[in-house]
């Protein structure tokens, strides 16, 4: 008997760890194919994103040739437009290069390393179906490692197209002006020259200062005291930093002086939306339920269908969570709950 029930046991062990291999692979392989949001269809979205930047510049360069008989002032707005939306432009490709690579490491961490292990005796009828199992597992580990970098693989060609064709624009603007003679040579050689330099610099700047304040906006909203904590510390470094560097520019002086008080003004905004909930008093046990309270509502939804994905197993025991469960936790236990709402959340709609 002990020896039939040691082999029992065994065999029951190791089809548990079998199983759990099964589950992990088919998780890492709907983050990698099912969906909208899944790796390959975001790296494919990127790659037509990318694309479409790279168009951008070919407007900017056809403004460059002066075709329109406009004043320079108006030239030099539709420039500082068309430069913008490329700076936003490539740091939203840059941003979604960063996430899909994300996914694709979280999906290679469900897998864990390729197994190396023989089948175990107790499963040997099921021989077949585990080495099968072992070989989609390294097909798709080889899938994700080459489809999830593919977007940040890219980033240094597109930052080289960027400064290139900057040096392009002045020198397109410098041969229009000398076949057509529409404005001051040299004053608007010197004019462009400060406004590509100035760009450069501010454009950045303040599509990161503006993303910061979105999200702050959005934790606030949502009552994610732990986000907006921690995001309140990383956006006052972000000004402080950003308002240092736009004090060395000072030339096209309009453009700067412009830059500067947008800067300010978000700033001030961060400050606002986070002091705005930091200074109501609510216990943090408080806020967390109210969050995870509004958007449990739409989980019916979400997760309608025959065999929940894993998130929404995770979901719902976050959401059967009672306001006196949260009280009684410590703050590291209700930041796990918040970001662990967030993280599953997110999850379950890529799904």
């Amino acid at each position: 008997m002990a020896e039939r029930e040691a082999k029992a046991v065994r065999a029951y062990t190791a089809a548990n760890a079998a199983s759990q291999r099964h589950g992990h692979y088919r998780q890492a392989r709907d983050l990698f194919l099912s969906g909208e949001r899944s790796i390959s269809a975001r790296t494919e979205a990127w790659e037509q994103s990318a694309q479409e930047w790279v168009v951008g510049w070919f407007k900017v360069m056809a403004l460059a040739d002066l075709q329109k008989d406009i004043p320079y002032a108006e030239f030099e707005a539709e420039l500082q437009g068309l430069l913008r939306e490329q700076s936003d432009g490539l740091l939203q490709l840059t941003n979604e290069a960063k996430a899909v690579k994300a996914s694709a490491d979280m999906a290679l961490d469900l897998l864990g390393p390729a197994n190396t292990e023989p089948v175990p005796p107790e499963l040997s009828e099921y021989a077949t179906v585990l080495q099968s199992l072992s070989q989609r597992e390294n097909e798709l580990r080889l899938a994700l490692s080459q489809v999830g970098q593919i977007a940040t693989s890219r980033l240094p060609r597109l930052e080289t197209i960027a400064n290139d064709s900057r040096l392009g624009v002045l020198a397109r603007v410098r041969i229009a002006l000398l076949e057509r003679a529409r404005y001051p040579l040299e004053q608007t050689l010197a004019s462009v020259q400060a406004l590509l330099t100035a760009e450069k610099v501010v454009d950045p700047i303040l599509a990161k200062l503006t993303q910061a304040e979105n999200d702050m906006n959005r934790y606030a909203l949502n009552l994610q005291i732990f986000h907006v904590e921690e995001s309140l510390t990383q956006a006052r470094a972000l000004c402080m930093s950003s308002q240092a560097t736009l004090a060395t520019l000072t030339s096209p002086a309009s453009y700067v002086a412009a830059a500067k008080a947008r800067a300010t003004q978000l700033c001030t905004a961060i400050e606002g939306h986070a002091t705005g909930l930091l200074s109501y008093g609510i216990p943090k046990a408080d806020l967390v339920y109210e969050f995870i309270n509004v958007e449990k509502a739409s989980l019916g939804a979400i997760c309608k269908i025959a065999n929940p994905p894993v998130a929404c197993e995770k979901l719902a025991l976050l959401a059967a969570l009672k306001l006196t469960d949260l009280q009684a936790m410590s703050d590291a236990k209700l930041r796990f709950v918040e970001y662990g709402w967030t993280e599953q959340f997110e999850a379950a709609q890529r799904n």
